[in-house]
């Protein structure tokens, strides 16, 4: 799995590029398998204007299902990051737990009896 990672707007030495990564290895880890790539974007929207203008982009392409795309916006980078992260390990449980429902065999239904 590939994780491209842009951060824009944003100093490079505050460490908040090394901390994008490992939440999101960290909340995307366990499904690993089902992800071709992952593509995470992290901007300062209004510059240094402020108020709730950081947001955190989030794109996956999974194996055999559709496109994960949403975007974060809060006031502070690292509460966009994780409720980013937070939101992309539920989004991904669900829609996995409804791929393997859909894929398992039904059982074949019992013929009633009419006596």
């Amino acid at each position: 799995m590939r994780i491209d990672l842009r951060c824009d707007g944003f100093d490079e030495t505050s460490g908040m590029r090394d901390y994008v990564a490992r939440r999101m290895r960290f909340a995307i880890g366990r499904f690993r398998d089902h992800i071709q790539w992952a593509r995470i974007k992290v901007a300062d929207v209004n510059g240094p204007r402020g108020g709730a203008d950081k947001r955190c982009v989030v794109q996956l392409r999974l194996r055999n299902l559709p496109d994960v795309v949403f975007a974060i916006t809060q006031i502070d980078v690292r509460s966009a990051v994780d409720e980013a992260a937070d939101r992309v390990a539920r989004v991904l449980a669900q829609r996995l737990r409804r791929h393997q429902r859909s894929e398992r065999p039904r059982a074949p239904a019992l013929a009633s009896s009419g006596a």
